[in-house]
């Protein structure tokens, strides 16, 4: 982890109220449901691809405040398209408000549950935040729903994140063997095959990092982008995905 994702506020020891605390109580990406933003952008699709430029501009700048405020007035205009909620959670989170980005991966959640992007995200979060049997519980209850529905895939996405976090709870034996077991089911996603080379890279296990990369490399399309594990800076706009087409 880099930059200020690696660097969340710690909990405090007692339960003392502060001015950041009460601002993420209050925060909400729903504002109004109409302005004459959303006017401009349903008539002139090139606002969009100008509002985005200045958004990009000033992430790269670093002017997180501004970028907030920009983000917060795409969300109401375009309140159906969640690229906007992503990029506001993960500027929030990066902002070292914690409470703040959750909330907006839970808004995401309540209209898509399965949202892989959405469900790792939080879940990191909450592992962070010291919740850590708390976030197991929750992706559980996620593969379950995905499990009543015999939904395969979202079911796969799931017990991978439930991998990622035993990996971050240092439970590095069960995350490979979870890994194993996915890669086991469906030998052609290549997914597993990285994050076990990840996992081999960081215990100097060389040979065997080497072994999971390749076939990665092999089986993996052109396409895909591994900010989902690496988690490169905001500032390059780009939402990791599951391997396939959302």
């Amino acid at each position: 982890m880099t930059g200020k994702l690696s660097t969340l506020p710690a909990k405090a020891e007692s339960p003392v109220t502060t001015t950041e605390e009460v601002k993420e109580e209050n925060f909400s990406s729903e504002i109004e449901p109409t302005s004459p933003l959303t006017e401009l952008l349903e008539s002139t699709p090139e606002a969009v691809k100008t509002l985005r430029s200045l958004l990009q501009q000033k992430l790269e700048n670093g002017e997180d405040e501004e970028a907030l405020k920009l983000l917060e007035r795409l969300v109401t205009a375009q309140p159906e398209e969640t690229e906007w909620k992503f990029l506001m959670a993960r500027l929030l989170g990066e902002m070292g408000r914690t409470q703040n980005a959750r909330q907006v991966f839970e808004e995401i959640l309540q209209r898509n549950p399965l949202s892989f992007e959405a469900l790792f995200e939080n879940a990191l979060l909450m592992d962070r935040s010291g919740e850590g049997d708390a976030v197991l519980q929750r992706l559980e209850d996620a593969l379950a729903v995905a499990e009543a529905e015999n939904m395969v895939k979202e079911i796969r996405d799931v017990r991978l994140i439930i991998a990622q976090i035993q990996f971050l709870q240092k439970n590095v034996d069960e995350a490979l063997r979870s890994y194993e077991q996915l890669t086991r089911e469906d030998p052609k996603d290549f997914r597993p095959y990285f994050c076990r080379g990840m996992i081999y890279s960081l215990l100097d296990k060389n040979v065997e990092a080497k072994e999971q990369f390749a076939k990665y490399r092999e089986l993996s399309p052109k396409k895909f982008e591994v900010e989902g594990y690496l988690r490169t800076p905001l500032s390059k706009m780009k939402l990791f995905g599951s391997g396939e087409d959302n």
